[in-house]
Order: C-alpha cells, then sequence, then structure tokens
C-alpha cells in the first residue's frame, strides 16, 4: 500500500511539471466555448506554444510581440471581418532593432519560429515618428531568427517621414530561416511595401513572396525590396514608389508580377532573374545598377524613357517586348547582341558603352556583379542603408 501511494504521489508531481499543451485560444467574445483573452497581448503571452490564437473582428490598439511557435488568425463573426492592431493612444514606441542598426517599433513583432499570420490586419495610422532618432516604423517586423507565414493580410498607413515598411523580415548569421507573404495587401506605406534582408556573411533567409498586391505611396521608395536572400517574388500586382521591385541578391527569380506606375519597374543589383513580368506606365522598365542578372521573356510598354537601362551593366537581355517606349534598349555594352522585339518605339537603341565587356554570352554575365556607374540601390535611405539620404 505504501508503495502504491508513493507511485500516486509521484505521478501526481510530475504531472503537475508538465507543459501544458498547444491548443485553440480566442481573443474577443466571439467564441463561447473557447478560453479567451481581452487582448492579443495577453493571449500570444499566455498560451502554450504551438496554439492558435482565434481573433475576433474588432479594433485593438496595441503593440503585440510574439516570442514563440503560434497561429495568430483573425475570424469571422456577426457579418464582420477584420481584426485590425492600431496604434496605441499613447503612440508607438520602438521594441527592437534591425540588424542594419537602426530602432524599429514593430505594431506586430515576431521574435519566435514558426509564426504563421492570416486574416490580421494592422494599420499604422497616428503612428508618425518621423523618423526621429532614426527608429523605423513596421507594421509586421520578422526579427532575426524569426520564421513563419503571413497569408491574407492587410497591411497599411505605416509612414515614418520615409522610414515606413509594410511588412519586414530579416536574419543574421545562424540556422536558416524560411519567410512566406502572399496573398495579402499592402498599401499607404512611405517608404517600403515589402522588405526582406539578411547580414550574413551568405544568404541564409529564404523568402517567398506571392499573390500580393502592393501599393505603396507615390513618395514612397520601393514596393517590393529584397536584399541578401534567396527566394522568389511571384504573381505580385505592385504600383507607385520610385521602384517596383529591387533586388540587390543573385539567386532571386522575380516572375509574373505587374508593375505600374513607378519610376522603374524592376530594378537589379547583382543579378537575379526577371522573367514574364508586364511592366508599364513608368519612366524606366528594367534598370540594371550593376552588372549581372537574366531579363528575359518581359512585356515592357508605355515607358516614357527606357524599357531597358543597361546603366553600362553586362547582363543577359533577351526575348522581351516592348511598345510604346521612347528608347528600348538604351547604354547597353558594345556588342550587345539580345534579341527583343520592339513596336512604336521611338529609338530602338540609344548610346553604347565602350568601358563595359565587348560581349557576355550564357551565364557568364549573372556571375559578375561589379559596378561601372557608381550609383547604387544603397545610395536612397532603406532599411539596409539607414543613414543615407532620401530620394
Amino acid at each position: 500500500m505504501l508503495r502504491y501511494k508513493l507511485m500516486l504521489l509521484t505521478a501526481i508531481a510530475l504531472l503537475g511539471v508538465q507543459p501544458l499543451l498547444a491548443g485553440v485560444f480566442a481573443v474577443g467574445s466571439c467564441k463561447a466555448k473557447v478560453p479567451s483573452f481581452a487582448t492579443i497581448s495577453a493571449a500570444v503571452s499566455t498560451v502554450p506554444a504551438g496554439s492558435t490564437i482565434l481573433v475576433c473582428p474588432g479594433i485593438y490598439p496595441e503593440q503585440v510581440v510574439i516570442t514563440q511557435a503560434l497561429t495568430l488568425q483573425g475570424v469571422t463573426d456577426s457579418n464582420q471581418d477584420i481584426a485590425m492592431i492600431t496604434v496605441p493612444s499613447a503612440g508607438l514606441v520602438a521594441n527592437s532593432s534591425s540588424v542594419f542598426g537602426e530602432s524599429v517599433a514593430a505594431q506586430l513583432l515576431v521574435q519566435g519560429s514558426p509564426v504563421n499570420i492570416e486574416n490580421i490586419a494592422v494599420d499604422g495610422t497616428g503612428g508618425d515618428l518621423q523618423c526621429a532618432g532614426t527608429t523605423w516604423i513596421a507594421g509586421m517586423f520578422y526579427a532575426p531568427g524569426s520564421s513563419g507565414q503571413v497569408n491574407h493580410a492587410k497591411v497599411s498607413g505605416q509612414t515614418d517621414a520615409g522610414c515606413g515598411v509594410g511588412i519586414w523580415a530579416e536574419n543574421v548569421d545562424g540556422s536558416d530561416k524560411f519567410v512566406t507573404v502572399q496573398n495579402s495587401s499592402v498599401h499607404d506605406i512611405d517608404g517600403f511595401g515589402i522588405f526582406v534582408a539578411s547580414n550574413a556573411a551568405s544568404p541564409n533567409l529564404f523568402a517567398s513572396i506571392r499573390g500580393n498586391v502592393v501599393s505603396v505611396s507615390p513618395t514612397a521608395l520601393i514596393g517590393i525590396g529584397l536584399d541578401n536572400v534567396t527566394g522568389s517574388v511571384n504573381g505580385n500586382d505592385v504600383s507607385n514608389g520610385m521602384f517596383g521591385i529591387v533586388n540587390t541578391a543573385s539567386s532571386v527569380s522575380i516572375a509574373f508580377n505587374t508593375t505600374s506606375q513607378t519610376t522603374a519597374g524592376i530594378a537589379l543589383q547583382g543579378g537575379g532573374s526577371v522573367n514574364n513580368n508586364r511592366i508599364s506606365a513608368s519612366n524606366l522598365g528594367v534598370w540594371f545598377f550593376s552588372d549581372g542578372g537574366v531579363v528575359q521573356l518581359n512585356r515592357i510598354s508605355s515607358i516614357t524613357g527606357s524599357a531597358v537601362e543597361f546603366n553600362c551593366s553586362a547582363a543577359i537581355v533577351s526575348g522581351n517586348t516592348i511598345n510604346d517606349a521612347a528608347i528600348g534598349i538604351d547604354n547597353a555594352p558594345v556588342g550587345f547582341t539580345g534579341k527583343n522585339s520592339f513596336d512604336n518605339t521611338t529609338t530602338v537603341n540609344s548610346g553604347s558603352c565602350a568601358a563595359a565587356a565587348a560581349k557576355i554570352t550564357g551565364l557568364a554575365a549573372a556571375a559578375s556583379i561589379g559596378n561601372r556607374s557608381g550609383a547604387s540601390i544603397w545610395q536612397w535611405r532603406t532599411p539596409a542603408s539607414p543613414y543615407a539620404s532620401l530620394k
């Protein structure tokens, strides 16, 4: 009998120290049969790792910090379907920092893996810090070391004197991380719509950005930007801003996107492939800032400047359809032989650069990343160059 009692007491003690199991929880009162919390912050800091938090429709004025694996999902109730995180009455405060040195005031800060966010809105209206002390504002910020997926989100209104970012993800030297941003609406941002970057010695952030509608403010710098990462940008609709899509990584595929109403639809500095995109209503179609890159099978139209601005860079440009452009190909290297089709183009080829390599064939162009022009994306203020000048 004594032995039995000891075994029972030991079992009870062990049960007492077992972590709570992941489950389903709610924020708000729309899920009567589910344990609920009044705020998102209370929920994410209390539930067991791996849980799913269902967020009822409503307005949530808070800065949310997620430090463990979980899913945050907005739900429909009473004919409403918007769970929106807004700026607290006291304003936004810096709660993280970028690997590039600046402070970040994130409305939804992720510091765990994996963290999946679905059907959640983040509104930055009223959070402008005027980039004070070089503090940037982010709607969602996946801090270094975190990973996950953003799906069917709405992120808007992050304005900060040019230092606003809608969705932002970073990584540092260490383990590989994976971030997906898909099927989301990002608009009225005054800096970057979506930005993913790593300062690791070699790219260790794998990003998939697909099926999003990104319409930044006309004064913004970039719709979608990638720096030192590996991944793909597919099937997005990007408009406004100085640049539609910018890539400064060699292992990124940019395909089947639509860009319009920009100074330059797509800009490359360091390589990558640009295929099957539709670029229109811009001053420049594709703008090279350095050697490297493969640009093929794109439809470029309604261009007031040059459809492809080589900027004296060596790259592969072929099979593109160019219609209604002031200049088709500008400042290509001497000996450039890429075959493209032109319609209603005032000047098919303009200028040439004898200083560039006479002819680069095959994938050799993609391997070379020297910068002949002296210009760089980083001459403008970006999350990766926070102390540079505004555009």
